[in-house]
């Protein structure tokens, strides 16, 4: 789970973006630290993890302008493992991949391998300028394992804002921004002979900022071979938003996943705000509510979480970070955090990590 949650980081840092001149930069974060589960098996555990309260990816983005307004743009991005060296994902750019061309009135077509606006909205524009205080330890996580989702699915990242997951082979429009307002569509092609359908994926977009206010909503439906031989799949949506109220925010999200297959669905309802103790120190706290129904065996988690956050310079900062998740229902409902080594033998688990961050 190191790969998770602030891929959105990184994201946010280059979406449609503009760019004054031709260039290519080499860019990246390293985020160390040390946590402690109360409960991984039936024991407490501490360990050393990487990729925590912001991703550990390195990368190469370009763009080159053409002129009248156009510019042709790259991304190439994988992630590592800070502890042993080695890359995650399976290969050395499998976090992200993609070329395309970006035209101030027009929009950014870009292909390859991209997320979805399951993340782009709902977690990297939704959080805005919340983003770098907001710990991946608070993204869906617990007893749903009989969503039977291939892949990080199941019981992590299950509504896709935590950045666990791409879609490959897809081709993804924006628009530009138009009075605070733009959308865009992304589809990944199956590969399927003989049918245009199995194994694709497609996603939607709208996001719209004003002063203070920020709205977004996104739907993503992906079909695996491992679901109905491709013919259906996981299908997710959600909307949600945040407000600021002189330097403090407060957000919401509500997402609904379903398994198209067998009729496994998980409701989530998120809220948090974002607290500055003076010029350097931020304070994020955050709940969330997530339910399934009757195929998940009723089974529901409470999540509740904070970060403290203290920036020692623009790129480098310390922070730690809690959170307490209780679970329950009708089935075998474990708690299991995000990014922990192993679910709870119990309906509640509480982790705990202290770490350090710096961007390039």
């Amino acid at each position: 789970m190191r790969k998770k949650a602030m891929a959105f980081l990184a994201c946010a840092l280059t979406g449609g973006a503009a760019h004054a001149q031709s260039s290519v930069t080499l860019y990246g974060a390293i985020d160390a630290g040390i946590t402690y589960t109360s409960n991984q098996g039936g024991h407490s555990n501490t360990f050393f993890q990487s990729g925590v309260n912001n991703p550990d990816p390195w990368g190469l983005k370009g763009v080159e302008d053409l002129g009248g307004g156009t510019k042709a743009l790259f991304k190439l991005e994988g992630y590592y493992n800070l502890g042993t060296g080695s890359m995650n994902g399976g290969g050395i750019f499998a976090h992200q991949a993609w070329v395309g061309i970006q035209n101030d009135n027009w929009g950014t077509v870009t292909a390859g391998n991209q997320y979805d606006f399951m993340l782009t909205s709902l977690a990297s524009r939704r959080w805005g300028p919340m983003i770098l205080y907001v710990s991946p330890f608070m993204t869906q996580a617990g007893p749903f394992s009989k969503l039977n989702a291939p892949g990080p699915f199941g019981m992590f990242d299950f509504d896709r804002t935590a950045g666990t997951v791409r879609m490959n082979n897809s081709v993804l429009y924006q628009s530009p921004v138009i009075n605070g307002l733009t959308a865009g569509a992304m589809y990944g092609f199956g590969g399927q002979p003989g049918s245009f359908g199995l194994n694709s994926s497609q996603s939607f977009g709208i996001d719209y900022a004003n002063g203070p206010l920020a709205l977004d909503a996104a739907y993503t439906y992906q079909k695996y071979p491992t679901i109905a031989n491709g013919s259906k799949g996981i299908r997710n949506y959600g909307f949600g938003g945040r407000y600021a109220i002189g330097k403090n925010f407060v957000d919401a999200l509500y997402t609904n996943t379903a398994n198209t297959d067998n009729g496994a669905r998980i409701d989530v309802y998120e809220i948090g705000a974002l607290f500055p103790i003076g010029a350097a120190l931020n304070l994020h706290v955050e709940y969330q509510f997530m339910q399934g129904n009757k195929v998940l065996d009723e089974n529901k988690a409470h999540q509740v979480g904070a970060t403290l956050d203290y920036s020692i310079s623009p790129r480098t900062g310390v922070y730690a970070s809690v959170l307490y998740q209780h679970a329950s229902g009708d089935g075998l409902a474990n708690a299991y955090i995000i990014g922990m080594l192993g679910p709870s033998s119990s309906g509640n688990q509480t982790a705990v990590r202290v770490g350090l961050r710096t961007r390039f």
